[in-house]
């Protein structure tokens, strides 16, 4: 049914009350519309589906590729208008791609009610930062390379492939009053980010999820005399999905493949006075997926028939080249769970099967720590393997913990410096979820 054809159908009909001619309008129901093979089209039909207070359904062309050649609004973060309200599209094989000459964009943000099937969505490349804050570190790169999601999201029968977050920016190089400052953080989710300061699904069904690639972390600043060089950024977590906060995520069948959470940047170069090579950033994690959660709020999320095969976790960032004379940097901390990363939270593993995923290498310099949990990464979580999941071949090691992951069968690995690196880990995810939302917040 056409747009044009249902507004009508929705207009005004004469009711008797009374013996008098009243005028009431019947209830308000979803208004559908077909999408022609035109990506001006389907970003007018998106905005027009915002502008509606009723849920609305968007049919696309059958195979049709609608490529995006700028963002819907100019100077603007998305290809096409950010959702609003309860939107489902049926791609009826379609294809929505960013072009690949095109600035960089995330193909979708969700702030309301999004549902997509049978849909491949490719090329998306949310922003790199540019600049640094006050204190000289360098700017959060943007998440979610495909769909940024911040309200419930369901997608089913589709392909989420080539799709990337952004790149940290550099940090400040030292000045006579200020130190070097710390690259920026990576951006996560090379597909999907989604956070929620409530309870939100994440529905993933009969999908694949592969090829995609979260954001490096920048390159710290360089020192100035006798100062050190600035941390590197960490890479951003969660290669092909990444969640925090309030997001219920659910994945059934499909599979998770192929994705890279991406590697920590180079430390800054020592002042030429002696200063010490700047520290390297640590590697993202997760990744094929990363799973975020909060303190005393588990919302269960769950993979059920799912194979995750052949992702890998970031490899940490090389040390900054020392001043003559100066000490060498720490080498940066390999990414850990190259298939499944999970903090703070609990994750059942059903039917599934995590194999030949990778966690990342640590970077040159001083302590060389590569990352652990090849297939499954925990941190102040547990995963559950029910139903004959199973996990095997991966590098170097299966799980970061057995005790995390009861079944799993692991060559120990001992984890010196665990707690530094724990510490680094949260600090990072709560700077991600803030640099996020304050970069989200006004495309809204």
């Amino acid at each position: 049914m056409s747009r044009s054809n249902d507004l009508l159908r929705r207009s005004l009909v004469p009711v008797a009350t009374a013996g008098a001619l009243a005028l009431i309008a019947p209830p308000a129901t979803a208004a559908d519309a077909d999408v022609p093979c035109d990506a001006s089209a389907l970003v007018e039909s998106v905005a027009a589906a915002n502008a509606s207070s009723v849920p609305d359904v968007l049919s696309l062309t059958p195979n049709c590729v609608y490529t995006l050649t700028a963002p819907a609004v100019p100077g603007g973060r998305e290809g096409l208008p950010a959702i609003a309200g309860k939107l489902t599209v049926h791609g009826n094989g379609a294809t929505i791609a960013r072009a690949a000459d095109a600035p960089q964009f995330r193909l979708i943000t969700n702030w309301g009610d999004l549902s997509l099937d049978h849909i491949t969505l490719t090329g998306g490349h949310a922003q790199d930062a540019v600049g640094a804050d006050s204190s000289g570190s360098g700017n959060a790169g943007g998440s979610g390379g495909a769909i940024e999601n911040w309200g419930p999201l369901s997608i089913s029968d589709s392909v989420l492939s080539g799709n990337a977050a952004g790149a940290g920016a550099p940090g400040a190089d030292a000045t006579s009053t200020a130190a070097a400052g710390r690259g920026g953080l990576g951006g996560s989710g090379g597909a999907i980010s989604s956070y929620s300061s409530t309870s939100v699904p994440v529905t993933i069904t009969g999908s694949t999820i592969s090829g995609n690639v979260s954001g490096p972390g920048g390159r710290g600043g360089d020192g100035l005399g006798a100062g050190t060089g600035g941390r590197g950024g960490s890479g951003g977590f969660g290669g092909g999905v990444h969640t925090i906060g309030g997001t219920a995520l659910r994945i059934s069948g499909g599979v998770v493949t192929g994705n890279v959470a991406a590697d920590g940047g180079v430390g800054g170069s020592g002042g030429v006075d002696g200063g010490g090579g700047g520290e390297g950033g640590s590697g993202g994690t997760g990744g094929g997926v990363d799973v975020g959660g909060r303190v005393g709020q588990s919302l269960s999320p769950s993979v059920t028939g799912v194979k995750i095969t052949a992702n890998r976790a970031g490899r940490g960032g090389d040390a900054g080249a020392a001043g003559p004379g100066g000490y060498a940097g720490w080498a940066g901390f390999g990414g850990s769970g190259g298939g499944v990363s999970v903090y703070r939270e609990t994750l059942t593993l059903d039917r599934s099967w995590v194999s030949a995923n990778a966690a990342g290498e640590a970077g040159a310099g001083v302590a060389p720590w590569p990352g652990s949990g090849g297939g499954i990464d925990t941190l102040d979580a547990h995963v559950t393997l029910v139903n004959g999941t199973v996990v095997t071949g991966n590098r170097p090691d299966n799980c970061d913990s057995v005790a995390d992951v009861p079944g799993c069968v692991n060559v120990p690995v001992a984890r010196a410096r665990r707690g530094e690196a724990a510490v680094g880990r949260d600090l990072g995810v709560e700077d991600l979820t803030r640099a996020a939302r304050a970069a989200s917040v006004p495309a809204r």
